[in-house]
């Protein structure tokens, strides 16, 4: 502790001994001492003021770009609104706008290939008309050697309605009331008539469908022996129109109501 400051002009105190305490002296004042005074207190020291954190400057130009964003949503809405309400049709005079479009790539419809027709075709042996084979007409594309054939009545080879024999293409129609077929190297019958020739103004030995394989006209052919040549009805050997025999040149006019012209061994006919 600090010791108090002395009085001017003032003599310390004197101790004795605390064994021996002083005599009383007669007219001796103890001598007074000031009062202990407590030092003043020092004043509190006061930290620095703290600056107050800084928020980052991210967040704020965030909420500053979001700000910006609604104003701008805001005002686009309404300019919109307004155009809508007070839109015009544009005058001639406006260019239209181009806008691009997707680019449209072209497809090909699936084509659905025809199907190919289904003729009917058998070859060789007796057939039972109705069963076996359908009334119709049939021909023979190609010549065969030795054919021969023949419409019957019964199931019975001497049945016949009308019969050929011929190396040459042939035609026949099978009636509903044909009881049976025979057919005997002819190799095969079908029902695709259409053409076998490759010109309708020349053609040479076979039985021939008028308007199919060849035009109506007249007709003259080159000189060959034992030349048999006949118009038809219908097709069917019997059902002639008018027919010859000749070693000779021939002439013919095959009209455009003849079903079929048959030619055996008569060289080439040219329309004239």
């Amino acid at each position: 502790m600090n010791q108090p400051p002395l009085q001017p002009e003032q003599q310390p105190p004197q101790f004795r001994s605390q064994a021996q305490p002083p005599p009383a002296q007669p007219g001796y004042q103890s001598p007074q001492y000031p009062q202990w005074q407590q030092p003043m207190p020092y004043p509190p020291q006061v930290p620095p003021p703290q600056m107050a954190p800084q928020k980052p400057k991210s967040r704020k130009r965030l909420w500053l770009i979001i700000a910006i964003v609604v104003l701008a949503l805001i005002v686009i809405g309404s300019v919109a609104s307004q155009a809508g309400n007070n839109s015009q049709p544009a005058t001639t005079s406006q260019q239209p706008q181009q806008t691009s479009q997707p680019t449209q790539v072209a497809t090909k419809a699936a084509v659905t290939p025809t199907p190919a027709h289904k003729f009917r075709t058998f070859s060789d042996g007796m057939f039972a008309v109705g069963k076996d084979i359908q009334p119709g007409t049939y021909r023979t594309r190609v010549g065969s050697t030795n054919c021969y054939y023949a419409r019957l009545k019964d199931f019975d080879t001497n049945a016949i309605i009308s019969n050929n024999n011929t190396d040459d293409p042939a035609v026949v129609t099978i009636l509903p009331t044909d009881k049976a077929f025979q057919s005997q190297d002819c190799g095969t019958w079908t029902t695709d008539l259409s053409a076998i020739t490759s010109s309708k103004t020349t053609f040479s030995n076979g039985i021939f469908i008028v308007g199919t394989d060849i035009i109506p006209g007249i007709y003259k052919n080159s000189t060959s022996l034992g030349c048999y040549y006949a118009r038809l009805s219908a097709f069917d050997t019997n059902a002639i129109i008018s027919n010859a025999n000749t070693d000779a040149v021939a002439i013919v006019t095959i009209a455009a109501s003849d079903k079929g012209f048959q030619s055996h061994n008569c060289g080439t006919w040219t329309k004239q």
